[in-house]
């Protein structure tokens, strides 16, 4: 699409001096340059803009939901003729200006000059624009990415996960309904943050007193069975809700790939005292919860993540290399393409070794913010032009 837009570009605007020098033979090339034109065309797009803001917008290669096409504005012709229409009026009225110059011409020479680079090279951009997805593997250079339509594109470069990391919100504890797994009260769930200080709270009229905090654990019996194990195989391994059943040792601290945060609790409510660990699980073992009566029982839900990164090496074909700290809203530029980290997996969670990026190319984007710069000059020219002309008046009256 690059180089036909280009081509496109290079026809507007040889069209553009075309009707502007047979515009005294042509009327509708003269009728451009008028009010008369412009107002019509400004209201007619601002009404459908309008419409495209206040209807759903169906996703690009969907057709339209409704009959006449306004669910998919940007395919709907009117919308695409009026918007033409208005670049070709701002256009002519741009080069009458230049062709008849002015010191006075210059605030809205500016301003006009700017609306059409931004309005066309917004949409010829539209068009060339790539978002891709690319999935990458620790320690695996990669360099295809997936389009919306599942299509696989070879890029002019490669990313390399070497660490992705993930801090996460203080772990949460809730009572749940054993039969439905549903957290209570049911009207109004509730729960308690187990932050740093934490020592005990009332939680559905038991007491919760944390007694160890453990960040990263794993339940003492597979730590045992993992013990001489190869690192490949400690992998592979995995604990079923049995094995955390005979899990007699409660958890342990370690600092490897499967661990999750546990809590040794004591809850009491009365005279009834019941102790024991909870921990959100992994994707090595399950979650751990503490049996309060035959209906009820405490858990810990899965830790939400508060930020998540990666560090990265990015390849380009030219044989560079770069070294890279992606965020979520911290993108990575390179060329033309923005990195923006996307997902992670989910069921390893902070130990993931898999980060999901998404990848955006927009070769048009500099000339847009060029047309908009542009358009801030001659805003504030207007501006400045307008408060001389009105103190000149007023001197003008005395």
């Amino acid at each position: 699409m690059w180089p036909a837009n280009i081509i496109a570009l290079a026809i507007l605007i040889v069209a553009l001096g075309l009707f502007y020098a047979l515009r005294s033979k042509v009327y509708l090339f003269k009728f451009m340059t008028q009010v008369e034109a412009a107002v019509p065309a400004l209201a007619a797009a601002s009404v459908l803009t309008i419409i495209m803001g206040l209807s759903r917008q169906v996703p690009e290669g969907r057709p339209a939901v409704d009959p006449i096409g306004l669910t998919r504005m940007l395919s709907f012709w009117p919308f695409v003729f009026i918007y033409l229409w208005n670049i070709v009026i701002v256009a002519e009225v741009g080069i009458q200006q230049l062709m008849h110059f002015q010191k006075r011409f210059i605030p809205s020479l500016i301003s006009h000059l700017g609306l059409f680079v931004f309005v066309t090279c917004g949409t010829l951009g539209s068009a060339d624009m790539q978002r891709l997805k690319m999935y990458c593997e620790e320690g695996k250079p990669e360099w295809r990415g997936i389009d919306d339509h599942q299509e696989v594109h070879e890029l002019p470069l490669a990313i390399e996960l070497q660490k992705f990391t993930i801090d996460e919100y203080p772990p949460k504890l809730a009572i749940f309904d054993s039969k439905t797994g549903k957290v209570l009260p049911k009207d109004k769930p509730q729960n308690i943050i187990i932050e740093q200080n934490f020592t005990s709270e009332e939680l559905l009229g038991w007491n919760i007193t944390v007694e160890k905090y453990i960040e990263d654990a794993m339940p003492a019996t597979m730590l045992k069975m993992m013990k001489g194990m190869p690192a490949q195989m400690m992998q592979m391994m995995k604990m079923d809700d049995l094995g955390m059943r005979i899990n007699a040792g409660g958890f342990v601290e370690y600092k490897g790939k499967g661990a999750a945060t546990a809590i040794l609790i004591k809850a009491q409510k009365g005279s009834a005292v019941k102790k024991g660990w909870v921990s959100s699980g992994s994707y090595m073992f399950p979650m751990s919860s503490l049996k309060l009566d035959d209906k009820t029982e405490i858990a810990m839900s899965a830790r939400e993540p508060l930020r998540y990164a990666s560090d990265v090496n990015v390849y380009t074909q030219d044989g560079n290399a770069f070294q890279a700290h992606i965020e979520v809203n911290k993108p990575f530029s390179i060329g033309s393409w923005k990195i923006y980290q996307l997902d992670f997996n989910k069921e390893q969670g902070k130990w993931s070794t898999l980060s999901v990026y998404e990848l955006v190319s927009d070769p048009w984007l500099p000339a847009t913010y060029v047309g908009i710069y542009l358009l801030l000059i001659g805003a504030v020219l207007m501006f400045i032009t307008a408060g001389r002309n009105k103190y000149k008046k007023e001197e003008d009256k005395k």
